[in-house]
């Protein structure tokens, strides 16, 4: 009997091994791809609007328009998620004063937060530092009796050191808010 039990427990086991394994849960996740950029007028009019228009010069100047003028905001996730039939699209705004340089990813669900700190001292530097409100405010910093020396971050390479090399977009989610730098895998 005793032995019976531990042939079906090393049976349970093993298949629950095997079915970990070829779980989703188990699967390495895919890296970043880029899908692609976006046709905003179509994004627009399956709003029900008349089309997509230019108010200035960034990328946040985006604004779908009604037949009567009307301006209402986009939101570029959601017109990637549209433009591509995936929930696991989003937006990268790849130079916030250049409106065309809006770019759709797949990436996996949920986000990491960079770690400015670490990426800065690893590299030799005192610190990080926030100089402003804005999420192109980060840089490193170098301490010293003169005063402090400011070197520009790469945020690419922040994510990449946060996630351990893993395959990432930088992205963020509010221009004038420094702290929503997110890096997807």
């Amino acid at each position: 009997m005793r032995s019976i039990s531990k042939i079906l427990l090393a049976l349970l086991v093993g298949l629950a091994g095997a079915l970990a394994a070829v779980s989703p849960a188990g699967a390495s996740a895919s890296p970043p791809q880029e899908l692609g950029g976006l046709d905003l007028g179509a994004y627009c009019r399956s709003l029900g609007n008349a089309d997509a228009v230019l108010t200035g010069s960034t990328a946040y100047d985006w604004h779908c328009v009604g037949a009567d003028g009307r301006r209402s905001d986009l939101t570029f996730e959601a017109a990637c998620r549209w433009t591509y039939a995936t929930g696991s699209a989003v937006d990268r705004i790849g130079d916030f004063r250049d409106p065309a340089s809006v770019r759709c990813w797949r990436v996996a669900p949920g986000a990491v937060a960079p770690d400015f700190e670490n990426y800065c001292t690893s590299r030799g530097h005192s610190a990080a530092a926030l100089l402003g409100a804005t999420v192109y405010d980060w840089r490193c910093v170098n301490h010293s009796r003169g005063g402090p020396t400011y070197f520009p971050v790469d945020v690419l390479a922040v994510c990449r050191k946060t996630t351990s090399g893993a395959g990432t977009v930088e992205r963020f989610v509010n221009f004038h808010d420094a702290r929503t730098w997110q890096c997807r895998v």
